[in-house]
């Protein structure tokens, strides 16, 4: 939520928490305050425990929940390859994050939505559908008056049928169902919004210098884009924020006015 404090831990690999057993471990947050009045803490996480000695799953979340608390954030978001290391479970970045990365998107005049899967849902995946459609509403609603084409890429677009509508009636936005097996939209005034995890898309469908927003931030399908579609600009949390880690106070200076 805006205003309120989230911590990135992401690996800093090769390093190690303690220097000796009997050393106490730290991990240390660098902060930086966000233009909606919230602070993003962004924390390494040393790939090992000790030299040459691996992290125990419990151990790791231990130290990283202990950060939390002593930082005391409301929010917080590990990078995947951190999450697998601790063996946590993936989740979505905090909806700020997606919002402030989304701003780095030059041109949304053609937007593709790549969403959930289909068949029939139990009251839990219901719920996580009513979710999703929420945080269309969140992250789109500052760019709905230049939008002029919107496709949904998946087998259940009657799902979506609430911000379709919507997106009609009070913008004039129709909405058309896309297999992705052809190219939509055109040469560099694309947007292709992925949060579909694991989803494999045919890039010969992606229009050329089009924008593609990975919700998951998944490094499988940024190496393949980088690879296969050098004109495809690949856009996602773990990219902009492991960018303002490298890259250090301009990048961050930049984060706040943007």
């Amino acid at each position: 939520m805006e205003g309120e404090k989230i911590l990135y831990f992401y690996l800093k690999e090769g390093e190690r928490w303690k220097k000796h057993g009997w050393s106490r471990g730290k991990m240390a947050v660098e902060h930086l305050g966000m233009e909606e009045g919230g602070m993003l803490g962004c924390c390494g996480v040393p790939e090992f425990c000790r030299k040459n000695r691996a992290w125990k799953e419990d151990r790791l979340r231990d130290a990283m929940g202990r950060t939390v608390e002593e930082q005391k954030a409301e929010e917080f978001y590990l990078q995947p390859q951190l999450a697998l290391l601790a063996g946590v479970e993936e989740k979505l970045p905090p909806e700020v994050l997606l919002k402030k990365v989304l701003g780095q998107v030059p041109c949304m005049e053609y937007l593709v939505y790549i969403g959930g899967g289909g068949g029939k849902r139990s009251a839990w995946e219901e719920e996580e559908l009513r979710e999703e459609r929420q945080l269309l509403f969140y992250l789109l609603s500052p760019y709905l008056a230049r939008i002029n084409h919107f496709a949904l890429a998946t087998d259940r677009p009657e799902g979506y049928e609430e911000f379709t509508d919507y997106i009609y009636e009070e913008y004039g936005i129709p909405t058309a169902v896309a297999k992705m097996d052809r190219p939509y939209g055109k040469d560099g005034r694309t947007v292709i919004l992925d949060r579909g995890k694991g989803w494999e898309i045919a890039l010969g469908a992606v229009p050329r210098r089009a924008s593609y927003v990975d919700f998951w931030s998944e490094e499988r399908k940024r190496k393949r884009i980088e690879k296969e579609r050098e004109d495809i600009r690949y856009i996602s949390v773990v990219k902009f924020l492991d960018t303002l880690v490298k890259n250090g106070y301009n990048t961050r200076v930049d984060f706040c006015k943007q």
